[in-house]
């Protein structure tokens, strides 16, 4: 009987641990209390500490991610800055703890010259990854075109062990801060301390500033301001060379030459009516100096002042600027601002012609001829120019091409243009001269399919003009009207970047 007892009691223990083990794990199914597996996974480990903070990956294997950050570089190398930014805040949607895409975010913020902007995404990008001393130096240049140099040389201190960017920003702050000892000792440091050949330029440039300066004994302090402030603008430090000049002329208003390269400076920045001021103060201490005109010519043009432009740019050739191919160039861009091509194009055609070192340059005389002046005859000449000056490119076939379709000679326009694609078979132009030379041969099937290639190319290289070209074409052809329209193709159209040319006054 005692048996039985006992066998009793071990089944009813059995029984209410099993009833505990079934309520746990219906309790568990619900989220109520945690499961015994998950204890047992969150148990400490003796052998790993757990870490401190999530480990920031090094590398997106996102494919999408990289895909949105190399359109982004694309698009902010043909400087379509909008598009690029928004590029890469897709990029970091796609992978919100990756660095990379808000530096780059700044980048085209400072580009922009909108330094506040471009300073909150470095910093931002730092706080991701608080290693990298690059972004502390975006920071400080930064800092630089907002025209705070002790912020500036708080952050450049904290790059320790020093870089030779480092010491080359350092160099350059303290040459702004007239601490001459300082600078002499940075500059020369930052020359031997790596291999950046631009630092190592802009370095000797400041640096020869006050190798003059002791050379020219008895010189004033204003010059030495003005030699310095035309290094930093020659160095692409705007903002620094801004404040130089205005701390020279507080004390000799009527300098010229500091007037010239404010302006100078001023237009770097894209600040088009105080470059304008700058230099017209420049032409009323000097009526005489023909950088003044140019340069003011160049800031009457930036404000839509066309003909007050083309006033500046025929009194810089009168008095000798040179190089004069740049003001018969702003010459040529203000006639055709206000839509004078008849002024415009034969000036475009003797630039062309004098120095057709950029291919690109055969491009918009030849839309003049073609669309607008109807000389077929000149744009051939200036094709066979190009090909002459640049033998077996893609882009010299391309431009025959175009110019044998306006001369009707279909067949070598087919034959030039074939040979385009076959050197660079993602060349955007020539698949939209194809589509236009098959749409005025009434084969509107191929013409659909190169606009349609044309487009979609141009768009991967950021090209603007030619994909918005072909797809009014495209379109329209699709709907099956203006099929045989009147619509031109006209890169002439498309807008023209300028690099402007570096000063040298002093």
């Amino acid at each position: 009987m005692s048996h039985e007892k006992y066998i009793l009691r071990i089944v009813q223990l059995l029984t209410a641990a099993a009833m505990v083990v079934v309520t746990v794990f219906i309790l568990s199914l619900f989220g109520i209390v945690p499961s015994p597996l998950d204890l047992l996974r969150s148990a400490p480990s003796e052998k790993a500490d757990a870490p401190s903070k999530i480990k920031r990956p090094q590398t997106s294997k996102n494919s999408t991610y990289k895909q949105y950050i190399e359109q982004g570089d694309q698009l902010k190398f043909n400087l379509k800055f909008d598009a690029a930014r928004e590029a890469y805040q897709k990029a970091s949607e796609l992978e919100p703890r990756e660095s990379l895409p808000y530096e780059k975010v700044g980048d085209v913020y400072f580009a922009q010259k909108d330094y506040d902007a471009a300073k909150e995404n470095f910093e931002l990008a730092r706080t991701l990854n608080d290693t990298n001393s690059r972004l502390t130096i975006k920071v400080a240049r930064n800092l630089f075109g907002l025209r705070k140099a002790v912020d500036a040389k708080v952050e450049l201190v904290k790059i320790q062990p020093p870089t030779q960017e480092s010491l080359y920003y350092l160099g350059v702050l303290h040459a702004f801060l007239n601490e001459q000892p300082e600078a002499k000792d940075a500059l020369p440091k930052s020359i031997i301390a790596g291999n950046d050949e631009t630092i190592k330029a802009n370095a000797q440039k400041i640096l020869n500033v006050y190798r003059d300066f002791d050379i020219a004994k008895g010189a004033e302090a204003e010059f030495l301001q003005a030699t310095l402030a035309q290094a930093l603008d020659q160095i692409g430090e705007y903002g620094l060379a801004i404040e130089l000049c205005f701390n020279a002329l507080k004390t000799k208003h009527d300098y010229r030459d500091v007037w010239i390269i404010l302006g100078h400076a001023f237009l770097n920045e894209n600040k088009w009516m105080d470059a304008d001021d700058a230099f017209t103060k420049a032409i009323q201490l000097d009526s005489a100096h023909p950088a003044a005109f140019y340069f003011r010519g160049l800031a009457k043009r930036s404000l839509q002042k066309f003909d007050q432009a083309i006033l500046d740019f025929e009194q810089s050739i009168k008095l000798g600027w040179k190089p004069i191919i740049l003001a018969k160039l702003g010459l040529a861009d203000s006639y055709f601002d206000l839509k004078n091509f008849q002024k415009a194009y034969p000036l475009y055609k003797d630039i062309v012609l004098a120095d057709p070192a950029d291919i690109n340059r055969f491009v918009r005389p030849m839309a003049l001829a073609i669309n607008h002046l109807s000389r077929p005859v000149d744009a051939m000449n200036l094709a066979r120019k190009a090909l002459e000056t640049h033998p077996n490119t893609a882009m010299a076939h391309n431009l025959l091409g175009w110019a044998a379709t306006a001369n009707n000679d279909f067949s070598a326009a087919l034959q030039h243009l074939q040979e385009a694609i076959k050197r660079d078979p993602e060349l955007p132009e020539a698949f939209l001269n194809l589509g236009r030379l098959a749409e005025l041969k009434g084969d509107s099937s191929e013409a659909v399919k190169n606009y349609k290639i044309a487009k979609n190319m141009a768009e991967k290289r950021g090209n603007d003009s030619i994909s918005s070209s072909a797809a009014l074409r495209y379109n329209e052809l699709t709907k099956q009207t203006g099929a045989g329209g009147t619509n031109t193709l006209d890169p002439a159209l498309a807008p023209q970047t300028q690099l402007l040319p570096s000063l040298s006054l002093l």
